[in-house]
């Protein structure tokens, strides 16, 4: 039996727990609870990694008012202003209060999901090694499947489609490392009459997934990968709409590699 010293419990619980603080003496007298507590964590509670503890508190205190403030104000300051872990805070703090049951909240932050998106774009271009993005990516997964249902509610009204559009380019300066969202962007676009940036979209959205594909550790997006798998058959369809049928049978074979076990694919292929 694997035996924890008091001190490690402790942190991993301040880690992974949304609770301001758990004492020494809880941790003592309820050891069995502490270990369930580490396996039954939330996805994410702070920034993994984290030093800021001050805007740590007030995340753990459910305080996103203040945390988004805050952190705002720190990246006017030049001694902030490259701190990605501050970004990722207020990303965090925006996308918490736009899914809030709270109808006066949503009436006073009615952009707070875009607003993530744009600090977490901002976060991206100062985190430049990608090692914050992966520490937390639970957090980014909950944000793209956040953006993605924003979006779908737009996609086939064609007066409101430009909505869905924006959400996407949204997403996509905030999560560049994910082609799915990228390819789905481009048939959106080619949706909206953009033929132009479709294509380009779509070019640069396949030469990645083909790159990442071809890597045997390459794990996929789990909240976007069935917006590509969408995209797919979509873009499809528009070629052969165009009357580009080998592009569309390419299209679709390309989406067998990525989805081998797919039956929409599948079934669009025996169509083709």
């Amino acid at each position: 039996m694997l035996i924890f010293e008091i001190s490690m419990i402790v942190a991993y619980i301040r880690v992974n727990q949304k609770q301001p603080y758990i004492t020494m003496n809880f941790v003592k007298q309820s050891f069995l609870l502490s270990i369930i507590l580490l396996t039954t964590g939330s996805a994410f509670s702070q920034v993994v990694g984290g030093m800021n503890f001050k805007l740590e508190k007030l995340y753990m205190e459910e305080k996103y008012e203040d945390v988004a403030y805050k952190g705002i104000a720190l990246v006017e300051n030049d001694k902030y202003k490259n701190d990605p872990e501050i970004y990722l805070y207020v990303a965090m703090a925006w996308y918490e209060i736009s899914q809030m049951n709270d109808d006066a909240m949503k009436e006073e932050y009615p952009k707070a999901l875009q607003d993530a998106f744009k600090y977490a774009a901002k976060f991206a271009k100062k985190d430049k090694e990608g090692v914050w993005y992966e520490d937390n990516a639970d957090f980014f997964e909950d944000l793209k499947k956040a953006g993605i249902a924003d979006a779908a509610q737009y996609i086939e009204d064609d007066k409101k489609r430009r909505n869905a559009v924006s959400a996407y380019k949204y997403m996509t300066k905030a999560m560049p490392d994910d082609p799915n969202l990228l390819f789905f962007k481009g048939v959106l676009e080619y949706m909206n009459r953009n033929t132009g940036q479709a294509e380009r979209d779509v070019s640069m959205a396949m030469t990645a997934l083909i790159q990442k594909y071809e890597d045997s550790k390459y794990r996929p997006s789990k909240a976007s990968a069935p917006t590509l798998e969408d995209g797919m058959i979509r873009w499809a369809d528009i070629m052969l709409e165009q009357n580009y049928a080998d592009s569309a049978k390419k299209t679709i074979n390309w989406g067998l590699k990525f989805f081998p076990d797919s039956k929409k694919l599948a079934e669009k292929a025996s169509g083709l």
